[in-house]
């Protein structure tokens, strides 16, 4: 048999380095990929260690928060549509402790807040010449609002010592939480009256117990006032029991 030329060998001789040469590569990068991939596979263990990373642990709580916002709103929405704005502005403040930053619940706790505030409205006058007088019923730690318009006369005649006229009992005197001559009120509970508060030609005001809401000026209980003012309540707040004759 004649043997080939060497001239015609020498392609097939080329081609089958090649090949083997590109198997040799195949064979490297398939065990790089692998050994990488078992390496990888033992940091991220080692750095688990006995359980999930910071950076799982991070994200689990993200997505819970997230799922519990959501549900916190729709449970605002619920509160809202079937009128208890109490409770809603409870949930929306749960919901500014968890994300202080989340756009619009102030603005909302604000908005119910001041509905609150114009319901129950009350118009009425009070004759200043009565000391104090009782206004409404009001609800403990429940926020209630008074406006007030008008003027009186004022007659005071007595001796004044060089310290001035005495606050210190409110029973008698003009207290010091006003100026003088200004309108205060303060809340009677069972009887019992709570600290005087300024009240001006209006306020709002929180009251620390429930009861009777009493307004009187700010005068010694000897001055002689004469006059009518027009006050408006609303927010937290009833009208007075009718007493019924004996």
């Amino acid at each position: 048999m004649n043997s080939m030329p060497a001239d015609h060998l020498l392609p097939f001789l080329l081609a089958f380095k090649r090949t083997r040469l590109m198997l040799v590569v195949l064979f490297l990068a398939a065990f790089s990929d692998s050994t990488f991939a078992q390496s990888k596979d033992r940091d991220k263990n080692k750095d688990r260690k006995d359980g999930a990373s910071e950076t799982e642990l991070a994200e689990r709580i993200s997505k819970a928060e997230e799922l519990l916002l959501k549900e916190y709103k729709e449970v605002v929405n619920e509160h809202y549509k079937q009128g208890r704005k109490e409770s809603a502005i409870e949930v929306l403040q749960r919901i500014a402790a968890i994300n202080p930053k989340m756009e619009g619940v102030e603005d909302q706790i604000k908005m119910i807040n001041e509905e609150l505030l114009q319901e129950n409205g009350i118009k009425m006058e009070m004759d200043v010449s009565n000391g104090w007088v009782p206004i409404c019923e009001v609800e403990e730690g429940k926020p209630f609002r008074i406006a007030v318009v008008g003027e009186y006369k004022l007659d005071l005649t007595t001796l004044v010592p060089l310290t001035g006229l005495s606050n210190s009992d409110p029973a008698k005197d003009h207290v010091a939480v006003a100026p003088f001559g200004a309108l205060i009120g303060l809340v009677m509970t069972d009887g019992k009256p709570g600290e005087p508060f300024a009240v001006n030609a209006g306020v709002e005001h929180k009251p620390k117990k429930g009861g009777q809401f009493f307004l009187r000026v700010n005068v010694p209980v000897i001055a002689k006032c004469k006059g009518d003012l027009k006050l408006q309540v609303s927010g937290a707040v009833k009208p007075l029991a009718k007493r019924s004759a004996k």
